[in-house]
């Protein structure tokens, strides 16, 4: 087993370290992202060499890698009705939809 002591003082920060505190500390169930990320923690030895790929594509869980080469984030874009949402939401929090009104 794991030393927990040992992995709170020199484990690296990086995704996965909470979640594999967690499950050693209280042996609860994770759910499924959270635990990919524990794996990977546990597999890479706590991150010793850093936050990187492990390039084990046979791994059945490589595609969930955090730290994976290559993986391009999509940006999402908002519609107009979203936009106009937090325009009014904007409003209303700043108190200028009182102003408005009495103007008209």
């Amino acid at each position: 087993m794991a030393d927990i002591a040992w992995i709170r003082k020199h484990g690296k920060t990086a995704k996965g370290k909470n979640e594999y505190l967690s499950y050693l500390e209280h042996s609860t169930k994770l759910p499924p992202k959270q635990a990919i990320l524990a794996q990977c923690y546990q597999c890479l030895g706590c991150y010793a060499d850093g936050k990187v790929d492990c390039e084990i594509p046979d791994c059945p869980l490589y595609p969930y890698m955090p730290y994976r080469k290559g993986v391009e984030k999509v940006k999402r874009e908002r519609s107009e009705k979203q936009i106009e949402h937090v325009r009014r939401l904007a409003l209303l929090r700043s108190g200028a939809h009182k102003t408005m009104s009495r103007s008209k």
